[in-house]
């Protein structure tokens, strides 16, 4: 009996093997914890051309190329998103522990989590694509999101369900969270965004101030 590659139970085999192997990388290159952002930076790049079923170099080979070349703006956008979580924390700490709770510092962190959330949402993807200054990459998610608010509601909404079920539904789903849960949330920003990309790539007179550079994974 001969084995057909090209049938989808094994192409879905090894789609599901690769991301797989590219969370478990996205972990290690995770681990200095300073290089957070670089290694969703370089899972991006990888899971963008899985999008289009542009695989041709490999998991590891792109993941690692991406890696590499992404290194410094990665570490900077660690830094950036933990001093934004540690200044909501301050916030929320002294909305409870104050005398009355002033309700200042609660809207102070609601509007942080608000800001980082616009911008955070597609910059890693806009980083694994092209090539930009920081704050143009940052510019650009914010745009992205406040042009196609509903699509943005719609992706938060199925993280969070995809957080609450690898978290919050039994312990065998939490443990295969490890494995899978990082990659598929990386995974499905990339099929949200990548249409949005296509779109403004070609429409250069409605992008809102959109930047495209040159560089096109």
């Amino acid at each position: 009996m001969k084995l057909n590659l090209e049938s989808p139970f094994i192409t879905a085999g090894i789609k599901f093997t690769n991301l797989l192997i590219l969370n478990f990388f996205w972990i290690v290159g995770c681990l200095p914890i300073i290089t957070i952002g670089t290694s969703t930076i370089a899972a991006f790049t990888v899971t963008l051309k899985m999008t289009e079923d542009r695989d041709e170099s490999g998991v590891a080979s792109a993941f690692w190329h991406a890696y590499k070349a992404n290194l410094k703006h990665g570490i900077l956008l660690t830094l950036i998103m933990a001093a934004g979580c540690y200044s909501i924390w301050i916030d929320f700490q002294l909305f409870n522990q104050l005398d009355g709770n002033p309700i200042g510092f609660l809207i102070l962190a609601v509007l942080l989590i608000v800001m980082l959330a616009v911008h955070y949402l597609y910059v890693f993807a806009l980083e694994a694509r092209y090539e930009n200054s920081l704050l143009s990459s940052l510019q650009n998610s914010r745009r992205i999101c406040i042009r196609y608010f509903v699509r943005m509601l719609g992706l938060v909404g199925i993280l969070i369900l995809q957080f609450l079920l690898f978290t919050q539904v039994t312990p065998a789903l939490t443990y295969a969270g490890l494995f899978f849960g990082p990659i598929l949330a990386i995974l499905t920003v990339s099929q949200v965004i990548m249409p949005i990309f296509r779109k403004l790539e070609q429409d250069s007179n409605s992008n809102d101030g959109f930047t495209v550079s040159s560089r096109v994974i």
